[in-house]
């Protein structure tokens, strides 16, 4: 028996390969079309307020119609990425993605303006939904926690690096340099795009008529709902401190506290999503967003209370421990509770409802602001948080779940659930 034992651990396979080519072409991807984002939100007010002498309500829709692009997009990109393709798909988005930053050199309103700037959104709406959902087959199944906290650490840096971008390019050299920079980088990920190689989902026998038709489980994802519901909530929370931060900051004197915020958030950011997929993927996504929810919980708080500098700074390494960790686990726990050909759908499901929640949240924060001040607002939105925290636990975390395990087991006589596996194509 020992000698069969020992037979089989010489026979057990060794961990799946993570860092592939195509698994770092699409991380590169990911980074260079996030950092553009960043810059133009950064730049784009400013741009509209010189060149057309838009209003702040104005100016304001000018960098925000990015992301009404973006949301329109991703209502059609879930099931339209899987039947156009995702590697064709991606190409166009970044060749548009490119183009967009040519074009941007030639507005002549602020009209032409606002209808590029939706124009971009859409292109990252399509191309960032379906890079994502390519990368999670191309992450070995066993790794997807690991692989997309590695991949959403793309994500960290642009935070820090596209407004550090903007601000000195616009400043030094004009808003023509921006856009120069941002085109460069764009071409760059074109090129990327070019050369990746990710699994397709090639539907077999129907027609092009019927793949294209949209009925509503193939804009949102039931499944995945109950998840993005509790990104949606945490991305108002969210809202809150990338709206409101400096305003706030302002009328306490803290602004210097303010800029080391977004710093300290990055660098957290970074650091803890170079573990906390590995510990997902060992003890399960409670390991991971339990205590990732509690801290972000401590990061509105100390924002609420601000008694000095020194708690908006400990807020911004508490935010960026715990709401950054949380959004890889969130998506990879979403991709464990679907099958393989509705990863995308699920994944667009993710990000329509954090839009959502992200792009509104201003509209009814304000008021708060304006009636009742900052603290009040970020004390509501401290409470929000902990009402997340206790909906996730509602939803799934008291189901103990673990990677690849379904969150209450089939039902007597039902197979198991093959979810997250790519199927014969």
């Amino acid at each position: 028996m020992d000698q069969d034992t020992s037979r089989d651990e010489q026979q057990s396979p060794k961990p799946e390969r993570l860092f592939t080519s195509n698994f770092l072409l699409a991380t590169s991807i990911n980074l260079i079309i996030t950092t553009v984002f960043f810059t133009l939100v950064t730049g784009m007010a400013v741009y509209a307020a010189s060149e057309f002498a838009a209003g702040e309500t104005s100016a304001g829709f000018a960098a925000s119609a990015f992301v009404v692009g973006a949301l329109f997009a991703r209502f059609l990109a879930g099931k339209w990425v899987n039947t156009l393709g995702r590697k064709r798909t991606m190409v166009v988005c970044m060749l548009v993605y490119t183009l967009a930053g040519v074009a941007y050199m030639g507005v002549s309103s602020f009209e032409m303006l606002v209808g590029l700037r939706v124009l971009h959104g859409v292109a990252l709406g399509f191309g960032q939904t379906a890079l994502t959902a390519a990368v999670f087959d191309i992450i070995p199944r066993s790794r997807r926690g690991e692989g997309s906290g590695y991949y959403l650490l793309a994500n960290s840096l642009p935070p820090a690096i596209g407004p550090l971008l903007a601000i000195q390019l616009t400043e030094r050299f004009g808003f023509d340099a921006m856009f120069i920079s941002v085109t460069a980088m764009s071409g760059l990920a074109f090129l990327f795009a070019a050369l990746i190689t990710v699994p397709e989902i090639k539907p077999s026998g129907t027609p092009l008529r019927e793949r294209l038709r949209l009925r509503p489980s193939d804009i949102m994802e039931p499944r995945a709902i109950s998840i993005a519901v509790v990104g949606m909530l945490l991305g108002i929370s969210f809202a809150s401190v990338m709206t409101f931060l400096n305003g706030y900051a302002r009328s306490l004197g803290m602004l210097d506290a303010a800029s080391i915020f977004f710093l300290v958030y990055s660098a957290c950011m970074l650091t803890t999503r170079l573990f906390t997929g590995r510990i997902q993927d060992r003890y399960g996504d409670n390991a991971v967003l339990f205590p990732a929810l509690a801290t972000f919980v401590g990061s509105m708080g100390l924002l609420a209370w601000a008694p000095g500098e020194w708690a908006v700074v400990l807020a911004g390494a508490l935010a960026g421990a715990g709401f950054g960790s949380m959004l890889p686990a969130l998506q990879a726990a979403i991709t464990f509770k679907v099958p393989s050909h509705r990863i995308s759908i699920g994944i667009s499901t993710f990000f329509i409802l954090m839009d959502v929640g992200f792009g509104f949240a201003p509209l009814f924060l304000g008021p708060l602001v304006e009636h009742w001040g900052y603290q009040v607002m970020y004390t509501g939105c401290t409470a929000v948080v902990v009402v997340t925290l206790g909906l996730y636990w509602l939803v799934h975390g008291r189901y103990g779940v673990r990677q690849g395990v379904a969150a209450r087991g089939p039902r007597r006589g039902e197979p198991p659930p093959r979810t997250g596996l790519m199927p014969k194509v």
